[in-house]
């Protein structure tokens, strides 16, 4: 058992100093209004659901558990405690394999919590990075591959709506527990309607890598927008999408629907270069990296320690709305909120300990120091 006491911890509630105890790797004993013994600061663990990679190594083509760490210590010293692997539309081959990888890793690690498929279910004009020769039309079989291979990691995946069999395919996913999200889509606003109304409950790196708003033809950017209850995922790194546009979607959104995401390729941690996404050559300079010889964005360098730094530069919002959508709203959408995205008693103990000025000086997943 572990005792942390006298920190200004951030509660759902907001902060408090408070008194509280670790058994078994979950929040025990949390006692609010107690003496005050350190400027440090105590939040949740981020949650970062939309990641390829980071440090030299993206997910798609890691070979071994080695370079699985290179990333996970990346994401870690950046404050994440529960981390989608995110891969890339590929062979079936290849995504079996990686898989099996990541579930070998997830015995290991227990800040793997699940696997997001971007793909291979996306439309070929919104395709951005993704390889067009592996799209395809989505079908239950193909769906019943990804869940039987995933060894139970598979609980996220990204499908373009306008696309022939995606009602079906929805209706399917939903039943096995898998959340939906609506992405690298040149749909309409109906069509997205109906995705979401079939039971898809997200919009992937809204306002990228899909059409746009328009007044006469509304899409899937509009629907993002008009449905209350439909989160958006936002990279909030003021590249992929303007600081001022954020903020408007933060305004739509408000604080329940919006959650922050990476997007981050291998390249996030190291200088400006020639990187890859999945086999598919990039430039990074500065927040951007774009395919090789165009201007096609492809995913981030952000980290999730700067996402949280960012969303309240962009917004003026607090720490317990930045905690919010960097953290519990994930936490939420995915039905892991019972053990996860705040600290509460008998969730996990994964949080982050900071100083007044927000660097990062240690990190625990399920009460183990991992920084």
């Amino acid at each position: 058992m572990a005792i942390f006491k006298g920190y200004k911890v951030l509660l759902e509630d907001g902060y408090h100093f408070a008194d509280f105890e670790i058994s078994d790797g979950v929040f025990s004993n949390i006692n609010k209004n107690t003496k005050q013994e350190t400027e440090d600061i105590i939040i949740p663990g981020f949650f970062d659901i939309h990641t390829h990679g980071a440090n030299g190594y993206d997910f798609t083509t890691v070979k071994n558990l080695e370079e699985i760490k290179h990333i996970l210590d990346f994401y870690m010293s950046k404050g994440v405690t529960s981390v989608f692997p995110t891969l890339l539309t590929e062979s079936d081959e290849t995504i079996f394999k990686q898989m099996d990888l990541i579930y070998e890793a997830s015995k290991i690690y227990p800040i793997i919590k699940g696997i997001h498929l971007e793909g291979p279910f996306l439309s070929k004009k919104y395709k951005g990075a993704q390889l067009e020769k592996y799209l395809q039309l989505p079908t239950i079989s193909k769906c019943d591959e990804f869940i039987k291979r995933s060894h139970g990691l598979f609980k996220y995946m990204t499908v373009a709506p306008e696309l022939e069999g995606f009602p079906e395919v929805i209706k399917y996913l939903t039943s096995k527990g898998i959340v939906v999200s609506m992405g690298h889509s040149d749909a309409s606003f109906d069509e997205t309607r109906d995705g979401f109304f079939n039971g898809a409950k997200c919009i992937t790196h809204c306002m990228n890598a899909m059409k746009g708003l328009h007044q006469h033809y509304p899409s899937i950017c509009e629907a993002a927008f008009y449905f209350d209850d439909l989160y958006n995922e936002v990279i909030v790194d003021g590249a992929h999408i303007h600081p001022e546009m954020v903020e408007f979607i933060y305004k739509i959104k408000k604080e329940d629907h919006f959650i922050t995401v990476t997007d981050s390729l291998m390249c996030a941690g190291l200088p400006d270069g020639e990187y890859k996404i999945g086999v598919t050559p990039i430039v990074v300079k500065g927040p951007n990296a774009f395919i090789k010889d165009s201007e096609v964005r492809a995913g981030s360098t952000l980290n999730m320690h700067d996402a949280f730094l960012n969303f309240k530069k962009f917004t003026g919002c607090n720490d317990l709305i930045a905690s919010k959508v960097t953290s519990l709203n994930a936490s939420k959408m995915l039905n892991m909120d019972n053990l996860i995205g705040s600290i509460k008693e008998n969730k996990y103990a994964d949080f982050i300990i900071m100083d007044k000025n927000y660097k990062i000086k240690e990190v625990y997943i399920k009460g183990v120091k991992a920084i």
